[in-house]
């Protein structure tokens, strides 16, 4: 044998050399397997702890602006329980691969709940303690006697044209005077009574005023007027009443209030009377119509009436 020809088949391998290489092979595929699933569960454990946190935060505001913990949660993870229900501001969100399941609660002091991965991994999320409602900051919040309220009108939302009507969607719509965002920020927004409401009726409901607050009721409205010095009678009144006390609401008046002459939208989608009226929501509903409360540039008292829902008006809102 050519002995050039017999060195180079030599260094060709065997077949036990083949089958060693192919189970090596097969060894490092599996450890490379093996790695992959541990890096993939500790991915879906991660993904499922940071939206049971996520939840829980959202469960928790809930129970601060309800009151109670959601009774059950509808198809789409949106609390069910007190009005309005469901209550789509608190809609639970998860990651892809991700579901909620066994959702449970007492509805006072504590609630349950669980998150499924795809692949099998789970988690449970439980909190046994009542949240509290934060301080309000003092920076945007004034208290006159025994009421705290907001410095300044509220202005959130997505704004809308005047000849918009604002309806019961997933947008918190405002309306800005002569459709111009610089004016809603200037003087805060207008919103329809039931915009304004977030659809309930309840007397005193937050409505779109943040956590910690609420709309004011027509009975606070008189409160804060009888602690400017309204009498009761004059505040149980209709029409203009009191003596100075719009004065002391207006800007650069003595309450440090400033309510600005902000003008209204109109019921047909036009805007009037800016710089001459400051209309303002109760949440106070008297028959078909709500009570609301003015401040005119030609008068010092304040107005008192129930106008139809339909006007847009601006929401001072009251803390709780």
């Amino acid at each position: 044998m050519d002995k050039s020809y017999s060195k180079l088949y030599s260094h060709g391998f065997t077949i036990v050399e083949l089958l060693v290489v192919i189970v090596v092979i097969g060894i490092l595929a599996a450890i490379t397997i093996v790695s992959y699933t541990g890096v993939s569960q500790k991915a879906a454990a991660a993904s499922l702890q940071s939206d049971l946190a996520n939840t829980s935060q959202q469960l928790k505001l809930y129970y601060v602006d309800h009151g109670t913990y959601p009774t059950s949660l509808d198809s789409n993870n949106c609390p069910l329980g007190s009005a309005p229900s469901p209550d789509t501001r608190y809609c639970l969100k998860s990651s892809s691969n991700n579901n909620y399941i066994n959702y449970a609660s007492n509805g006072t002091t504590f609630f349950t709940l669980a998150a499924t991965n795809t692949n099998g991994t789970s988690y449970t999320v439980t909190d046994n303690l009542a949240p509290k409602v934060a301080t309000l900051d003092p920076t945007n919040w004034l208290t006159i006697g025994t009421q705290t309220w907001a410095k300044a009108n509220l202005n959130v939302g997505t704004m809308v044209t005047g000849a918009t009507t604002q309806t019961n969607n997933s947008i918190l719509e405002k309306y800005c005077y002569n459709n111009t965002e610089s004016n809603c920020t200037a003087n805060g927004a207008f919103y329809q009574w039931n915009e304004a409401m977030q659809y309930v009726t309840t007397n005193g409901a937050q409505g779109i005023c943040p956590t910690g607050s609420h709309i004011p009721s027509d009975n606070d409205w008189k409160i804060l007027e009888m602690q400017l010095g309204m009498s009761q009678a004059q505040a149980d009144a209709t029409g203009f009443r009191g003596t100075d006390q719009g004065t002391q609401l207006k800007p650069g008046g003595s309450s440090g209030l400033n309510m600005p002459l902000a003008g209204y939208r109109n019921t047909d989608g036009s805007f009037i009377d800016l710089s001459s009226n400051g209309n303002l929501w109760s949440s106070s509903e008297s028959s078909t119509s709500v009570w609301y409360h003015v401040l005119h540039s030609g008068t010092t008292t304040v107005y008192r009436n129930t106008p139809d829902k339909s006007y847009g008006f601006s929401v001072r809102c009251l803390g709780n």
